[in-house]
């Protein structure tokens, strides 16, 4: 039932319990031990059945199979786990270890006539006392090492748990930074525009100024044309054409300045506009450099997170 050759006080291990007398051919020795398996606190009613057959194999050859069969009301092995057998046992509520369940003679008289230690070792025996407190010991090592375990786990996850705050406080950062980006960005392209469209205003007026003094321009040369064309004039009609010559030669050298002069405020006012477009590309660009550093800050938190993870699973696996 899964006690060892010590505890039978007959021998030091399983092949000194097979008699000499068997002779030198024999090969081992086969134990049978058939319990009822009845009732609402049956092992595994199901499978083994009303009874449940604990079969021990010694093996005196190399090779052989030392160990334990669990086989079911028909003969039939089931299992042949030690587990199995002390879940059987402990379901069943046999105790192999305690003297009062199996007694034999050595315990038989230390209980008789053995020394009040042996008795005392005795009494811890029957009532479990000794079970417990192996197990209470145990269980405060398993407690230690979980413990050590913990500490251990909270050294490593300090670090990665810093480390995550960093980047969270960086990852908050960026977004507040992208957000700002787009604010600029909305901001400058509607200054942009804004300029862009007083100047095609001023673009306008300076335009409709230029075709007024270009038609006055054309009306006076028309003038001039007729005037020289006119060959019958008295001196005084000469000199009062030539005097109007001389003001019109002077509104057309006006015009023509005036008309320079347009040209040049044009192609100063398309000056900012172009301006402008060059700072709209150099933001575009900036935006696109914001946003790549934005996704490798994305990564990094992805990487801690990841590694938070494997420590927490790692610390999880230490504990179990």
């Amino acid at each position: 039932l899964g006690a060892g050759a010590r505890r039978t006080h007959r021998a030091r291990n399983l092949k000194d319990l097979v008699r000499k007398e068997a002779g030198a051919d024999c090969s081992g020795a086969i134990l049978r031990v058939t319990l009822l398996n009845k009732g609402a606190d049956g092992y595994k009613h199901n499978i083994y059945g009303d009874t449940i057959t604990v079969q021990r194999n010694i093996s005196l050859r190399s090779g052989g199979f030392n160990g334990y069969k669990l086989l079911d009301c028909r003969g039939k092995e089931q299992s042949r786990a030690k587990k199995d057998l002390d879940a059987m046992l402990d379901q069943l509520n046999i105790q192999v270890e305690n003297p009062v369940a199996v007694l034999d003679q050595e315990e038989a008289k230390k209980f008789l006539t053995g020394k009040p230690e042996d008795k005392y070792e005795f009494f811890t025996k029957a009532t479990e006392l000794e079970r417990l407190d192996r197990c209470y010991a145990s269980i405060t090592d398993n407690i230690l090492e979980q413990r050590t375990t913990e500490e251990r786990a909270r050294d490593n996850l300090g670090g990665a748990i810093e480390n995550t705050r960093k980047l969270k406080v960086e990852w908050e950062q960026f977004r507040e930074l992208d957000k700002l980006e787009v604010e600029v960005q909305e901001l400058r392209a509607n200054y942009g525009w804004s300029l862009h469209s007083e100047f095609q205003g001023q673009l306008h007026e300076e335009m409709k100024k230029a075709q007024k003094y270009s038609r006055s321009l054309e009306k006076r040369r028309t003038e001039l044309t007729t005037a020289e064309q006119s060959v019958n004039v008295t001196d005084d009609e000469e000199i009062t054409l030539k005097n109007q010559l001389d003001e019109l030669t002077e509104e057309a050298n006006q015009a023509a300045e005036s008309k320079t002069q347009l040209e040049n405020e044009v192609k100063a006012s398309l000056g900012p506009i172009k301006q402008k477009e060059r700072e709209r590309e150099v933001l575009s660009r900036e935006l696109a450099s914001a946003k790549k550093s934005h996704k490798g800050a994305l990564r990094r938190l992805e990487q801690a997170r990841k590694q938070i993870m494997e420590s927490q699973g790692n610390a999880a696996e230490d504990e179990r």
